[in-house]
């Protein structure tokens, strides 16, 4: 079993050298054979891949920040740098996975004096291979070069945004009174201070952040292009609670008294409470607001008005300045009890009807006012007897009232009735 198996190897070993052989034979007999095969297959796999993933030429789409680097120690950049536009050349796969990131644009310099000159723009391509930078615009760039000033400004600090209804702004004290400020001579010189700005938007009480400073010219607006140092300063800003603010209900008296019949059914104000601010101590002594009283002396129907809110000294109204009060007024119910005369309804031709008793006692309810302005005909007892032939009968009464008078008790709702002739 030993001895075949190293025979099958020394079989493959002698086929392989042969194969060998063979091949460099070819190659020593047309030695452009092989540089043929080599070009084909080289071409053959850039033509395929090409195809699958061909390469694209264009601007790339966002800007390209410059830097400037190899600054003499004395001198500074006095202009700001501009963008550029870079024209790269890149696989379609690559194009979208690339940023502006993936670029670094520069001027290089090393050993440019202090003078404004056009400077060549290098750029080079980071973090991503396969992609190539074919041209920029613009291809060269104005940079002014100074000599570097270094000039000690105040710090001053500015808040931006609104505290809450009831605090105040106390002292804001930056632990750095003054810092430096370095770069162009020409711009160094326009910064007259560095600028806090701390947002003091939602604070109820005192902080000390961190805030990144802003180098200010005289007029206000932010000078570009310098370097301050410390970038950041810590502000210590105080905040007072000045004033509080309370919700309290609105309240209201009526004066007189309203005409006969009638009374104060309900009273509201709208709306029925009010926030109010103030000092503390002042707000602590108020559990209500009263409006002016409202006179209803004789009404006989609602009374609105519109009342200014009034407020003690040092407490002012958030939001609304006036309510309105309205005061319901309604009739008084009472009950008159009264005696109608019976009448007979549909009495057959010829004949007539009499009543046994001839009258009833009524008990109406309703507002008084209407009540009292009842007349006698306003109210109608009736029977009606309309079919009947001459006899006695026992009818049902019905008694009618004019609108919101009601009927609470009638002496008998049947009454006898006789039908005879004259």
């Amino acid at each position: 079993m030993s001895g075949r198996g190293t025979g099958g190897r020394s079989e493959a070993m002698e086929l392989a050298v042969e194969v060998y052989r063979r091949v460099r034979g070819a190659v020593r007999r047309t030695p452009g054979l092989l540089a043929v095969s080599l070009v084909l297959g080289v071409s053959l796999w850039v033509f395929v891949a090409d195809t699958e993933n061909p390469t694209l030429v264009d601007a790339f789409p966002q800007p390209i920040t410059v830097e400037a680097v190899n600054v003499g120690e004395s001198l500074a950049v006095a202009n700001q740098l501009p963008t550029i536009t870079v024209r790269v050349a890149a696989a379609s796969d690559r194009w979208e996975r690339l940023s502006s990131a993936n670029f670094r644009a520069f001027v290089d310099l090393n050993g440019f004096g202090a003078r404004s000159q056009e400077v060549p723009l290098r750029v080079e391509v980071v973090d991503v291979s396969g992609v190539r930078v074919v041209d920029t615009s613009p291809r060269v760039i104005t940079v002014n070069l100074e000599n570097q000033l270094t000039n000690k400004v105040p710090v001053t600090t500015r808040a931006v945004g609104q505290l809450p209804i009831g605090y105040e702004l106390g002292p804001m004290s930056p632990q750095t009174s003054t810092v430096t400020v370095r770069g162009a001579e020409s711009l160094v010189a326009l910064v007259s201070e560095a600028v806090a700005e701390i947002n003091v938007t939602g604070l109820t009480a005192g902080v000390e952040p961190g805030v990144n400073l802003k180098p200010v010219g005289a007029g206000g607006g932010e000078i570009r292009g310098v370097r301050i140092d410390p970038k950041t300063v810590k502000v210590g800003v105080q905040v007072i609670q000045s004033t509080i603010v309370r919700t309290v209900p609105l309240t209201v008296d009526v004066t007189g008294v309203p005409d006969t019949g009638y009374r104060v059914s309900s009273v509201t104000t709208s709306p029925s409470t009010v926030q109010i601010q103030g000092a503390v101590q002042a707000l602590q002594a108020l559990d209500r607001i009263a409006l002016p009283a409202v006179d209803v002396a004789g009404a006989r129907a609602d009374i609105a008005r519109s009342l200014a809110i009034p407020l003690p000294a040092g407490v002012t109204a958030v939001g609304l300045s006036r309510a309105t009060v309205t005061v319901t007024v309604a009739q008084v119910g009472g009950a008159q009890r009264t005696t109608f005369g019976i009448q007979a309804q549909n009495v057959p031709q010829g004949l007539t009807a009499r009543f046994a008793p001839p009258t009833l006692e009524v008990v109406l309810n309703g507002p008084i006012p209407a009540l009292n302005a009842l007349l006698p005909e306003d109210v109608k007892v009736t029977v009606d007897v309309g079919g009947r032939t001459r006899g006695t009968y026992t009818l049902p009464v019905r008694v009618q009232t004019p609108e919101g008078i009601t009927v609470g008790f009638v002496q008998s709702t049947t009454v006898e009735v006789t039908i005879g002739t004259p």
